[in-house]
């Protein structure tokens, strides 16, 4: 008698949802009517952020294999979702790998799905899913190419040889930046473009990053992750050629405070490389020449290494290498002095040039700037 009540209780609450959900629809308003097909999970769980722009999760129960999820929304917004089974506790780790990323936008929104096999699920009603769903099918045969050696990084138990295998994802890596690229010009409104770009936008040279940012119209321009690429963008600009250093101070390998307020009226490189960075460890022989070719006449070295974890391999590498010629500090990366961070360092190996006023005179690494452009830069402040 208890379970036959409790059955009707919630078939009336699942009605009045829906008819709530059907007199709700609005600009402002979403609402996702849900269908499984074939596994029978207990709830659906799913993490997007709202009108207010504020991260909000929702849970709610799944009943004749049916669901409903209602809530403001103005703007699209990025969301994860997932199906719960009854009992079953899920992590946070478990909650990202198990999560289909969607895209809801305000309005009425139909999702069909088998729980069992997220890559069934179908969203329709909202455009930037079927922008997403085109741009990830692209992307996708160029992943299932790649695969093979993604087993094989995967199953490398030595890192070194690991680090040596990651060197050979990037053409497929270049492959997958064009096609995003090419689908942020094909779409400079859409919300999808500006979602990606958040994370992207360190890939991107600064040129191409500003161009699909410009390329936005008023409305997008006024969304959290364009605001976001905007920001960045700006702190891309403030470590160009042309601006002043920042200054910073970390610990040396002896435990001496390092700081590039040190080398006033001096003329500094910055090395930011990692010991596991196999295109860094091939150029650190030419970047001993270069100090001992130059040192007599001004020229100073600060070694910044992505090592924070991996200190024992950092002073192993810089022995190896020989760069105990010059102070070697750590980044701080995710700390408040974290350095690569104040200078919108996003690839290592990278070099910055800074003249005797403090100013940013040259940066090479990123951007596809070489070693011969630093050694003609070099060469023309060095000059006999």
């Amino acid at each position: 008698m208890k379970i036959k009540t409790a059955s009707i209780t919630i078939s009336l609450l699942f009605i009045l949802q829906y008819v709530f959900a059907q007199s709700s629809i609005s600009n402002n308003i979403f609402t996702l009517h849900g269908k499984l097909l074939g596994s029978q999970p207990d709830s659906v769980l799913i993490y997007y952020k709202n009108t207010q722009g504020n991260n909000t999760f929702q849970s709610r129960p799944i009943f004749n294999n049916r669901f409903i999820i209602t809530d403001s929304l103005t703007r699209p917004s990025y969301a994860l979702i997932l199906f719960k089974n009854l009992g079953e506790t899920i992590t946070d780790s478990a909650f990202e790998v198990r999560a289909k990323e969607i895209y809801l936008e305000p309005g009425l929104l139909s999702l069909v799905v088998d729980a069992s096999r997220m890559d069934s699920l179908k969203l329709s009603g909202s455009q930037s899913e079927d922008e997403w769903v085109d741009l990830y099918k692209n992307t996708n045969l160029v992943r299932k190419e790649m695969q093979p050696l993604t087993d094989k990084y995967n199953q490398e138990k030595d890192p070194a040889k690991a680090a040596e295998i990651t060197t050979l994802f990037e053409p497929y890596e270049d492959r997958i930046k064009s096609l995003n690229y090419r689908f942020f010009l094909e779409h400079p409104n859409s919300y999808v473009t500006a979602h990606l770009l958040v994370d992207m936008v360190r890939a991107e040279s600064l040129d191409s990053s500003r161009r699909v940012y410009n390329n936005f119209n008023a409305e997008l321009k006024e969304s959290d992750d364009a605001k976001k690429v905007a920001q960045e963008i700006e702190k891309m600009e403030l470590a160009l050629p042309g601006n002043m250093a920042t200054d910073f101070m970390a610990a040396d390998t002896s435990g001496k405070a390092v700081a590039l307020s040190d080398y006033k009226d001096k003329y500094v490189l910055l090395d930011f490389w990692a010991s596991w960075c196999p295109p860094c460890r091939k150029s650190n022989p030419h970047l001993v020449e270069l100090y001992k070719k130059y040192k007599s006449k001004g020229l100073n070295i600060i070694g910044i290494a992505w090592d924070d974890d991996t200190q024992t391999g950092w002073k192993k590498a810089m022995m190896k290498d020989g760069l105990g010629l010059w102070p070697n500090i750590l980044n701080g990366s995710n700390t408040d002095n974290d350095i690569g961070e104040k200078y919108a360092i996003h690839f290592v190996p990278t070099r910055i040039l800074i003249d005797p006023s403090g100013k940013i005179i040259g940066r090479f690494g990123d951007n596809n700037n070489s070693d011969a452009a630093m050694d003609k830069m070099l060469l023309d402040v060095f000059k006999e």
